[in-house]
């Protein structure tokens, strides 16, 4: 098996990358992938149901002209979905409805999940993820057999690593204990409540953090734009965007490995590259960030 790149310090969520509001061509998705990967953010984050399987199928045709080893692929599963190509895919959520009214909204048994990253990986057209991780589990759905899905998703070489996507604590600390759990993707923002018991968990246990939604206090911000303007001033970072802050909090926390970023737009990859010069440089700032918005 090929053997990819590590985690980077960012990388490119792809919630939005061909879902049916998305302003991008194929070709535009494309650019944007290529793109990311040629400044350096080689982490490409997806999941089966994002754009109902075309984000997947999107990312790769973009590989195609890339080497495997220039990207570290997480994909996600989970939810129950419909995932027709293309020409079909107006059908998705028309099938999806249908689908989760038959069944549970969610699965994580043994045979689903396997088969779930069977088909990713044949929408992406590679033989393995780098991560495969269980997808926005709360408390009480993953079983034993969950766990010994990832197992055997990594036995089988479909796989590097495994772990979950969660903000559920007791998720994570399940998961970590099952020993089956490699990484954790959770939101990490100033006032998400559950990313400093689950990032410190994970820096405990030498486990990396993919850090989401890391942009997710913006419009709050705007609500207190004056106290927000006044932070920023005091610390001698009013200029910086607050786009470029949020990101930079995140990737200074424990155990944060990897900042996802969900842009559309190439130039706005590169802006926010520009955040993490000041992730290892502005714990006051931080700290008073967390102070004033939690």
């Amino acid at each position: 098996m090929t053997v990819a790149t590590q985690l980077t310090p960012m990388g490119l969520g792809t919630g939005r990358l061909a879902s049916l509001g998305s302003s991008l061509s194929r070709l535009q998705a494309t650019e944007l992938i290529h793109a990311a990967i040629d400044h350096g953010i080689r982490v490409i984050d997806t999941a089966d149901t994002y754009g109902s399987g075309d984000a997947e199928r999107t990312i790769g045709s973009a590989l195609r002209e890339r080497s495997r080893e220039d990207c570290f692929l997480i994909s996600k599963a989970g939810f129950a979905h419909v995932a027709l190509p293309a020409v079909f895919s107006p059908l998705n959520q028309i099938g999806k409805k249908l689908v989760q009214k038959v069944s549970p909204g969610r699965s994580f048994s043994k045979a689903y999940l396997i088969s779930c990253v069977q088909k990713s990986l044949k929408r992406l057209g590679t033989d393995h993820l780098d991560a495969f991780l269980l997808h926005a589990a709360v408390a009480g759905e993953p079983t034993s057999e969950s766990w010994e899905a990832l197992e055997e998703i990594r036995a089988k070489g479909l796989s590097r690593m495994t772990g979950v996507s969660s903000s559920d604590v007791d998720v994570v600390r399940e998961g970590l204990a099952s020993g089956q759990v490699g990484v954790v993707e959770t939101p990490v923002y100033v006032s998400a409540s559950h990313a400093d018991e689950i990032c410190t968990l994970c820096a405990e246990q030498g486990v990396p953090v993919v850090a989401n939604e890391v942009l997710r206090p913006q419009a709050f911000l705007k609500t207190r734009a004056d106290v927000w303007d006044a932070v920023r001033g005091r610390h001698g970072v009013a200029s910086v965007s607050t786009v470029q802050l949020l990101i930079a909090y995140a990737a200074a926390q424990r155990g944060v490995k990897t900042v996802l970023v969900g842009t559309l737009s190439s130039h706005h990859l590169v802006d926010n590259l520009q955040a993490l010069q000041y992730s290892s440089s502005m714990h006051e700032f931080f700290a008073e960030m967390k102070e004033s918005f939690a």
